[in-house]
């Protein structure tokens, strides 16, 4: 009897772990049919969406394209240049009606960024109108526009350059410079308005150490304050970014014979030693070597790093009326005795 009530207990037992587990198993079963159904309801939903917005974009472009339509019904002109070109069997011409179309529409665009709208441009009628009546006068717009373009370029030259600072000279060629700019070019006058030239003499008191190439305090002074102020303005005058530094001597000979600057020339222009260390032995290298002293000088001002300073040597054949000199015998000039500095466009 107790052997059967076990066999019926080991039995129950059984089957009931059978039980729990297929329960466990269909759990699991509905679980991932949930997982299933939720991935497939999350994939639709993003088809949704991706077809609501495809349809908008749609509904967009329907809008604009019926305000181009509504657009074309109200101009007539625009309506009956696109009637053409539909009606006309060549792409050619089809795909040129576009192409202006769609230039205009940049011009417009462009008026419109530059600040004028097409309600400014409609309510400027009674300009374009007073303009008609000016040609019909006999005024000739092209002068209307120069003259604005040098009233324009004045108030900038006033605006950026001081001009109680510059010369009467230099007033005169920033004048006709303006004037030049607004001139077309078939009407421009031909030849150059040179910058003017700035004459450093000994009579006027810019000295170097006689026979020497040494810059005295004074010189040198002048040349880091007003020359280098007037230097500035003139570039800003006429354009230019080249400095030429011109040495010129008297007659009066040389008694030093022996000359290093074939040895020396290069060291000095390339900073590697001063002019205090070259020697001449003629007027021509006395001119150069005094026309390096203030190259050197310029050189090291900050404010003259964007211009090419050259030294020159005109020895004493240029006389201070800019003719070749005619060997009279008058040796100790001062007036001839100058370093001249000339500004002009590099190539």
């Amino acid at each position: 009897m107790s052997d059967t009530i076990r066999r019926q207990t080991s039995s129950y037992r059984q089957g009931l772990v059978l039980g729990l587990t297929m329960a466990e198993i269909m759990l699991l079963l509905v679980f991932c049919l949930l997982i299933a159904v939720g991935v497939t309801l999350a994939n639709q939903r993003l088809k949704l969406d991706d077809a609501a917005a495809r349809m908008r974009q749609l509904e967009a472009t329907a809008a604009s394209d019926e305000a181009v339509i509504d657009t074309i019904r109200r101009n007539a002109t625009l309506a009956e240049v696109l009637d053409r070109a539909a009606g006309s069997a060549s792409p050619h011409e089809i795909d040129e009606f576009w192409r202006k179309l769609v230039e205009s529409n940049d011009v417009v665009a462009r008026m419109e960024r530059e600040g004028i709208s097409l309600a400014t441009l409609e309510q400027n009628d009674s300009s374009t109108a007073k303009l008609r009546q000016l040609m019909r006068d006999g005024i000739d717009p092209d002068k209307l526009a120069r003259g604005a373009a040098l009233a324009s370029a004045v108030d900038a030259a006033v605006a950026e350059r001081n001009m109680s600072k510059l010369t009467q000279q230099e007033v005169v060629a920033l004048v006709e410079k303006s004037l030049n700019a607004s001139k077309p070019s078939d009407d421009r006058p031909k030849g150059h308005t040179w910058p003017p030239i700035i004459n450093l003499s000994e009579a006027d008191g810019y000295f170097f150490a006689t026979g020497s190439a040494e810059l005295t305090p004074k010189f040198a002074l002048e040349l880091h304050g007003a020359v280098i102020d007037r230097l500035l303005q003139i570039a800003g005058a006429f354009d230019v970014d080249v400095i030429e530094v011109i040495g010129h001597t008297d007659e009066q000979p040389v008694t030093t014979h022996v000359s290093n600057l074939d040895r020396r020339l290069a060291s000095v222009t390339s900073g590697d030693s001063g002019t205090g260390s070259l020697q001449w032995a003629d007027n021509a290298g006395l001119g150069l070597a005094r026309a390096l002293a203030v190259v050197e000088l310029l050189s090291a001002d900050p404010r003259l790093h964007n211009f090419r300073i050259l030294p020159l040597s005109a020895a004493q054949l240029i006389g201070i009326d800019g003719r070749l000199t005619h060997w009279d015998g008058h040796g100790d000039v001062r007036e001839r005795r100058r370093i001249e500095i000339r500004m002009r466009k590099s190539v």
